[in-house]
């Protein structure tokens, strides 16, 4: 029996020894204790990719949403507050990955600073108790407080009445005047002016309501004006004035004459030379009737400017050079009608170029090809000037010759519907605000 114990006994101790010594299934062990830190950090990876990932969206609304409100003046701190979550719920919905907390905004000065918290949940490091990663994000927009002066140079012409061009740009032009006029950082900083053009350009007929002449506006065409008075002011004048469009003798009636002007001679009509009082080639000819909205000079006065906007209708032909010349003036100071200041450091002087069609007649030619050189002319004079131009294609027109007119081709836009207004306008109105992401 004690022998019978110790022979199993020994085989036991035998098992064991050999157990112990036997390595044959330690990998499968070791790799099973291996695996589970191994999918922790697959997980990891996973879930710091997809953090990554909704930290720069996040990051992108906050920038939106900065932009929105850096050029807000006259709100209080909860009307800011608002006015930022609402942007940023807009850039970042309820769709997207990670649940974002209020929004925490403050100002100081000409900066505004924005940061979020969210709280992502995870995908795989759950197992490890980690439900979800908080992500912070932040954004800093700082005003530049530059001075800026733009004009918009408008298409007024027959063919905007179609697809809905002329009501869409009503509403993205005022939509614009209203975000650059929230930029100025003092009162009258930031101002806008308004060139509805056709073939012609309308200005107020009598502003000063004298009953000088306009110096700028021609009078060799008028035969000879009794006293030179103002068109209607003087009973003894002329009934009529003789002007030379296209080669051919026009009749205006002195009397009922509407402000409308059209080119000056050539090369003038090209260059923004100031019009002299003894030189009267360099003056603008009058025209006959237009229909067309008259220009309104730089102005701060933004329920003015939104009524200029309103009063725009469509009717006519194109001729792109009298529209920009117009423009030019507005930013030159000493021009007719401009009220514009002296170039400076810290004043921005632009130019946004809106038409839809080809050039279809000018005071001396009724062809495009015959146009059009002179367009490409005053663009690039004006950009030699400083000033810098947006120009935007609406559906029609001639694409090259509208891109080459903008400063740069970022600068430049084309649209196929006119709803897109609505967008071009807030990208121009965002540049032209002065406000860039600072962090």
């Amino acid at each position: 029996m004690a022998n019978m114990v110790n022979g199993k006994a020994k085989r036991l101790g035998g098992f064991l020894r050999r157990w112990r010594a036997d390595r044959r299934g330690s990998y499968a062990v070791i790799f099973a204790i291996a695996l589970v830190p191994i999918l922790i950090a697959i997980g990891a990876a996973v879930d710091i990719s997809k953090a990554y990932v909704v930290k720069q969206r996040l990051t992108r609304a906050l920038d939106a949403a900065g932009l929105a409100v850096g050029g807000t003046t006259g709100m209080t701190t909860s009307q800011i507050q608002a006015m930022a979550q609402s942007f940023f719920n807009a850039n970042y919905p309820a769709s997207k990955i990670g649940v974002p907390g209020a929004l925490v905004v403050s100002t100081s000065g000409n900066v505004v600073n924005l940061s979020v918290r969210a709280a992502m949940p995870t995908s795989v490091i759950g197992i490890v108790g980690i439900r979800n990663l908080n992500i912070n994000a932040t954004s800093q927009i700082t005003r530049m407080g530059k001075k800026l002066e733009v004009v918009l140079v408008l298409d007024n012409t027959g063919s905007m009445a179609s697809s809905k061009k002329m009501t869409t740009l009503k509403a993205a032009a005022k939509n614009l005047i209203t975000t650059v006029s929230a930029a100025a950082v003092n009162p009258g900083d930031v101002k806008v002016a308004i060139v509805p053009f056709t073939t012609q350009v309308s200005v107020d007929a009598n502003p000063d309501k004298n009953t000088e002449i306009p110096y700028w506006l021609r009078t060799t065409d008028y035969q000879k004006m009794v006293n030179k008075c103002i068109l209607w002011a003087c009973s003894n004048q002329p009934e009529t004035i003789t002007v030379r469009k296209n080669n051919n003798t026009v009749t205006v009636d002195n009397k009922n004459w509407k402000g409308c002007v059209v080119d000056r001679d050539q090369n003038y009509d090209v260059l923004g030379t100031i019009p002299s009082k003894n030189d009267e080639t360099t003056k603008y000819p009058p025209d006959t009737d237009c229909s067309i909205a008259t220009l309104m000079s730089l102005s701060s006065d933004w329920t003015a400017l939104n009524k200029k906007i309103d009063d725009m209708v469509a009717a006519g032909n194109t001729n792109t050079g009298i529209g920009l010349q117009w423009g030019w003036n507005m930013l030159i100071p000493g021009a007719p009608l401009s009220l514009a200041a002296a170039p400076a450091s810290n004043l921005d002087k632009v130019l946004v170029f809106l038409t839809d069609g080809d050039n279809t007649e000018n005071r001396w030619a009724s062809r495009d090809t015959d146009i059009d050189p002179r367009t490409t002319t005053i663009c690039n004079n004006i950009k030699a000037a400083g000033i810098k131009i947006y120009s935007v294609r609406v559906i029609d027109g001639n694409a090259g010759l509208i891109k080459a007119c903008a400063t740069d081709p970022s600068m430049y836009y084309s649209v196929s519907n006119a709803s897109q207004l609505t967008t071009v306008f807030q990208s121009i109105a965002q540049a032209l605000s002065n406000l860039r992401i600072s962090q």
